[in-house]
């Protein structure tokens, strides 16, 4: 089976191999016995009679069982639903319903919301991968587990491994389905485009639930047979520390990210000399961060650009300041117009990617699916230009979204949560500038008659609806929102003009 296995076959060929330095815990992982944790997680989910096509979900920090999990699921044929530990807990409703899990793994972090969501009904056999008394507990089921031999299950190129949930300009979640075929040629082209060799080392601090997490750098490396070292989540200061005890090559972030590293009091010391180069992404890269990291430690920062449903490593950067570079080796890419027109150097428009690593669709969602994906391109919603050298550079977004720290939010949840208040007669949600995150939301708020709101008293309604990251930060009323005479949608551009800066007017 080429699929599935990649731990299983490198612990057969390569066992004394480094694999995983497991930073939380502080062990060390080989590829053989990484492979022993795929396999026993595997044969327990045959014992949860878990087969090919059922969907596996879980709500957990970083840790070595997330990643076993996924090997052993995907050695089953069985699809990993990574669930966002940020969102408010009512927003998990849709997205069981949606998925339809035969089985919810957990950390004890998340042990309790598990249980008021089995109580729901939204759940059904929770396993918890500490040794806790409240649920079957994956440290005291290991010990009584069978040895016996994995049976050989076909796993197709075109057979989904995850589905990584995002949400669409309407506001209601999408499951994008990430096939075998779409981690297995997104790692060769991120191997073969960037070199990445058996000898590098990266830090893996994306939340599993994004596809950074599995798809920039640590699912590429252990095809590789390279080192992940493992982190429960990004701490500057860290990091740092990191880089220089355990030799890191290769390390992403997003600009927030090295911002923060920047500012830490360690920096100035921080011994970088094994880094090969950086990977910036999510968002564009100011220039002071650039610079700074070219003058204090002699390395630049590449940007790279992708997304969910494509790669998401789809360029060669080269290290132009403004471009993200040149396809990667499978990666085609067009720019078009607003008539379709095919579009040639120094010309604007929507950026279509196509190519072996472009995703499968949304889940239960073939409108979506169609609309995204048209005669094999997929149609990114992002506007770019590609200059006489072929390099291409993001000049803005067609669709209506904020980036904020590099990670998506989309205005029309959040804003039909507002309007879900009883003093709100309409909302709008944009995004003003932030020093620290990029991005973030302001909402422009018309109210019913007689009625007054301020930003405490949004925050508090809007606390048990929606994740922290994805409150407004700033609220400006309204008397009435600009809205077109025919269709009666807001006029977004006004509203950018009169209200795009970060206060509360």
């Amino acid at each position: 089976m080429i699929h599935g296995d990649w731990i299983g076959r490198w612990g057969r060929a390569r066992p004394e191999a480094l694999a995983l330095v497991d930073a939380i815990t502080g062990r060390r992982y080989t590829y053989a016995r990484l492979a022993d944790e795929v396999e026993a997680l595997a044969r327990f989910l045959l014992e949860l009679e878990v087969v090919k096509g059922d969907r596996v979900a879980v709500l957990s920090f970083n840790r070595v069982e997330y990643l076993s999990l996924f090997f052993a699921a995907a050695r089953l044929g069985a699809i990993l639903v990574p669930l966002n530990f940020r969102l408010a807990e009512s927003e998990f409703d849709y997205y069981l319903e949606d998925a339809g899990p035969s089985v919810f793994f957990c950390d004890a972090d998340h042990l309790a919301l598990a249980a008021r969501l089995e109580s729901r009904g939204l759940v059904r056999r929770i396993v918890c991968f500490d040794d806790d008394a409240r649920a079957a507990a994956w440290p005291r089921i290991r010990p009584d587990l069978s040895d016996d031999p994995l049976p050989e299950i076909e796993i197709e190129a075109d057979d989904p491994a995850l589905i990584i949930y995002t949400s669409g300009t309407t506001g209601l979640p999408k499951g994008v389905i990430l096939s075998h075929g779409l981690i297995f040629w997104n790692s060769v082209n991120t191997n073969l485009g960037w070199d990445l060799r058996s000898t590098d080392k990266t830090i893996l601090h994306s939340s599993l639930f994004y596809t950074a997490g599995w798809n920039v750098f640590t699912l590429p490396l252990f095809q590789t047979a390279a080192v992940n070292v493992l982190v429960r989540g990004f701490e500057p200061d860290l990091i740092l520390e990191l880089i220089q005890a355990e030799k890191i090559t290769l390390f992403f972030g997003v600009p927030t990210m090295f911002q923060m590293m920047m500012e830490s009091p360690r920096f100035a010391a921080a011994d970088f000399s094994s880094i090969r180069f950086l990977v910036s992404g999510g968002a564009p890269l100011p220039a002071a961060v650039r610079d700074r990291f070219l003058e204090a430690k002699n390395i630049r920062i590449w940007e790279g650009y992708g997304l969910t449903e494509v790669g998401p490593n789809n360029f060669m950067a080269n290290g132009k300041p403004g471009t993200i570079g040149r396809p990667m080796p499978c990666v085609d890419v067009r720019l078009i117009g607003a008539d379709g027109r095919v579009l040639g150097p120094g010309e604007e428009g929507e950026i279509l990617l196509r190519g072996p690593n472009m995703c499968s669709g949304y889940w239960r969602q073939p409108e979506a699916t169609a609309e995204a994906i048209q005669d094999g391109w997929f149609h990114t919603g992002d506007l770019g230009r590609l200059d006489q050298d072929g390099d291409l550079a993001i000049v803005g977004r067609k669709k209506d979204m904020i980036i904020s720290g590099g990670i998506n939010i989309y205005p029309a949840e959040i804003e039909r949560a507002v309007e879900a208040h009883p003093v709100v007669a309409g909302a709008a949600v944009i995004g003003v500038s932030d020093d620290k995150w990029g991005e973030v939301g302001k909402a422009i708020v018309e109210l019913k008659p007689g009625q007054s709101l301020d930003q405490k008293e949004l925050e508090a309604f809007l606390a048990g609806r929606l994740g922290r990251f994805k409150l407004p930060k700033y609220l400006a009323i309204v008397e009435a929102l600009p809205r077109t005479p025919a269709s009666g949608k807001v006029q977004k551009f006004l509203l950018k003009k009169d209200h795009g800066r970060p206060d509360n007017h």
